[in-house]
């Protein structure tokens, strides 16, 4: 089975590379197809050439223009593809990695070749493309119901689109919706904790963040959150991993709120022995982003026993019940942030013991096996 990856933002982020390893394993003949705006990305994150059944096709052909000429880009990719790869292989099915960048070349070229596609939805697509670009929701729509699935990261924005688009359209594509989360690095399975963390209730509490510095990602309010603790007896200390544009802001933040002594910044750290070192050494994993497609950093500190606060309605909210494996929060509400970690803290042992064992199901290969029965149960529609 010969499969065309359109990818836009391969170049970002390794969990694409991670899929698509797991799919060779599988022996899929996979075509990686990398709009780029510049040359220096050329080669990012691909594998090595013990992969004999990938082809990467990394192509120039973006500028800064694009976002605002959106049928002009995807009718560019959709010149480049029939020119790269279509003119001299049979392709059986697109995955197309986000609606509106790559799902829209996706659908131009299942129009033209009937070629079946599915498309994934990521934060962009909900909260950039849907929410501002009100012109190109109608294209969306014809995206969405010519696809053979729409896969969603998280049950959080499988609802929050369903609940976003007509009735009409969900009436229509709600069938061949499915949620396939994002998979941990083999890294995490590798040293899992085989048992929980045995960890008692007390005042000393340590808080772990990891993640850019930015209004997004909310550390203020976690900032706020541990100087409303000290201020009920607790002693919490929060590190930082990650760096960004309020990061001088959330330290002055610190020093405004007296808790400066307690809060540690540690930059951007890579080293993934490291972060498991900081993962090790903290109580609870807390990060209440505003938008979170998913978070693996999530399952990362789960796979080494930590609990962890997240947004409602965002990230893996939908995959557990509160409790289970930490809990989710309004990303403003402090004081429910306080109410949860204490919760946490009086239950520590069983939901760190459901933190190892719900971290085990995000493994890659598993992950790559659910896309593999969407990609056959599609192909066989063109056959």
């Amino acid at each position: 089975m010969k499969i065309l990856h359109i990818c836009s933002y391969y170049i970002g982020n390794k969990l694409y590379k991670n899929l698509i390893k797991e799919l060779a394993k599988e022996g899929l003949d996979q075509h990686i197809f990398i709009p780029l705006k510049d040359d220096n990305y050329v080669g990012k994150n691909q594998l090595s050439s013990d992969y004999n059944n990938i082809k990467y096709y990394y192509k120039k052909i973006l500028n800064k223009y694009d976002r605002f000429f959106y049928s002009n880009k995807i009718n560019k990719q959709k010149k480049e593809i029939e020119r790269e790869i279509l003119l001299n292989t049979k392709i059986d099915f697109i995955h197309a990695h986000t609606v509106f960048s790559d799902g829209g070349t996706a659908y131009k070229l299942y129009k033209k070749y009937k070629i079946n596609y599915a498309v994934n939805v990521r934060n962009t697509d909900i909260n950039y493309f849907y929410k501002y670009a009100l012109h190109l929701r109608p294209f969306m729509h014809k995206v969405l119901l010519n696809s053979g699935y729409v896969v969603f990261i998280s049950y959080a924005y499988k609802e929050q689109l369903l609940s976003a688009l007509p009735k009409s359209i969900v009436s229509k594509i709600k069938d061949k919706c499915v949620v396939i989360p994002n998979g941990i690095d083999n890294f995490w399975h590798e040293n899992s904790l085989l048992e929980y963390r045995k960890k008692k209730f007390n005042k000393k509490i340590s808080f772990l963040f990891i993640g850019l510095i930015n209004k997004n990602k909310n550390l203020e309010t976690v900032i706020k959150t541990c100087a409303h603790l000290r201020s009920l007896g607790f002693e919490p200390e929060l590190n930082v991993l990650g760096n960004g544009p309020l990061e001088d802001q959330c330290k002055q933040l610190c020093v405004k709120l007296n808790i400066n002594k307690y809060v540690f910044f540690h930059g951007y750290v890579s080293d993934r022995k490291i972060i498991m070192e900081y993962i090790d050494n903290s109580d609870i994993f807390i990060m209440p982003s505003f938008t979170e497609t998913f978070g693996l950093v999530y399952i990362e500190s789960m796979s080494r026993g930590i609990p962890v606060i997240y947004s409602r309605g965002q990230a893996i909210d939908g995959f557990y019940k509160d409790g289970e494996v930490g809990y989710s929060v309004e990303p403003n509400n402090i004081s429910m942030m306080v109410d949860v970690v204490q919760k946490i803290m009086n239950n520590y042992v069983e939901i760190s013991t459901n933190c190892i064992d719900n971290a085990k199901l995000f493994l890659w290969k598993d992950i790559a096996r659910n896309y593999l029965e969407c990609y056959k149960n599609n192909t066989s529609k063109n056959n």
